[in-house]
C-alpha cells in the first residue's frame, strides 16, 4: 500500500443518535430543561443572598477611610496654600454638622480664630463622624495653618458606625498632617 499526501488515512468517523430514553426514543437538540435552569437559578439567588450583605458593610468601611483620606490631603493643602499665599489659612471642624470648612481667615474679626470666609465645606458620609477632639465653642474645633508652614496643631478622629477609627493629626512646629488607623 502506497501512502501519497492526499490519499484518504481514514474512513470518517459515523453519526449516531444516542438514545437517552428506555422506550427507543433519542434527543437531538442538546439544550437545557427548564429544571436545570431553575436550579442553576436558585443556586446563584442563595449565592447573592450571602455575598451583597457583606459587601454593603465593606462599603461603609471604605467611606470611613476615604472619608479620613480626604481630610488629610484638605489639610495638608491648607498647609501648602498658606505657605505660597503667605497667609493664614483656617480649617475649622463642625461636630455639629459633620463638616469641615477650610478658607482664608474671615477679615472683619480680629479675634484669635476667626472663622473661615465663605468657603466650600466638605460634608462627610452618612454613618462617618468627628470624635476626639478639643471642640472650643459651640462643637467647633480650628486648625490654623500659618505662613511659615507650622500650625496650631491638634488632632481629629473620624469614626464610623462600626467603631472603625482613624486619627488625623497636625503637627504644631512643623504643620505636618498625619494619618493614623487606630
Amino acid at each position: 500500500m502506497k501512502l501519497s499526501p492526499t490519499a484518504r488515512t481514514a474512513e470518517p468517523a459515523e453519526k449516531r443518535k444516542t438514545q437517552i430514553l428506555s422506550v427507543g426514543k433519542t434527543l437531538e437538540n442538546k439544550g437545557f430543561t427548564l429544571l436545570e435552569l431553575l436550579i442553576v437559578m436558585v443556586i446563584i439567588s442563595m449565592v447573592f443572598a450571602f455575598v451583597v450583605p457583606r459587601l454593603a458593610g465593606s462599603l461603609t468601611k471604605l467611606n470611613s477611610k476615604t472619608a479620613a483620606k480626604k481630610i488629610a490631603a484638605s489639610l495638608r493643602y491648607a498647609r501648602s496654600r498658606a505657605v505660597s499665599e503667605k497667609i493664614r489659612y483656617v480649617c475649622e471642624f463642625d461636630f455639629e454638622k459633620n463638616t469641615l470648612v477650610i478658607g482664608k481667615p474671615n477679615p472683619e474679626p480680629q479675634t484669635p480664630n476667626p472663622a473661615p470666609a465663605s468657603a466650600p465645606a466638605y460634608h462627610l458620609p452618612e454613618g462617618v463622624k468627628f470624635k476626639g477632639a478639643e471642640a472650643a465653642k459651640d462643637g467647633i474645633f480650628q486648625i490654623i495653618f500659618y505662613p511659615v508652614g507650622n500650625s496650631s496643631g491638634g488632632e481629629i478622629i473620624v469614626s464610623d458606625e462600626d467603631k472603625r477609627a482613624f486619627k488625623i493629626q497636625a503637627d504644631m512646629i512643623t504643620g505636618t498632617v498625619q494619618l493614623s488607623e487606630l
